[in-house]
């Protein structure tokens, strides 16, 4: 298991970065952690933009 810097921007910011590091080019599966101090409405936020957003510029699509 390899552990990244934390990523910091918009969900197209993040996928650039991720993209522009070459172990992220080589796996298939990605974990993404969140902090433990946020407050509800922020992990709403958080997870709402990674599956409409964040998941897609990088290749994910939801399931039916």
């Amino acid at each position: 298991m390899m552990f990244a810097v934390d990523l910091i921007g918009t969900s197209e910011q993040i996928a650039e970065q991720q993209y522009a590091h070459a172990g992220f080019r080589e796996v298939s599966e990605v974990v993404f952690a969140l902090p433990f101090s946020f407050e509800h409405e922020d992990y709403v936020q958080i997870l709402t933009d990674m599956a409409q957003h964040l998941g897609p510029a990088l290749g994910w699509s939801p399931t039916a």
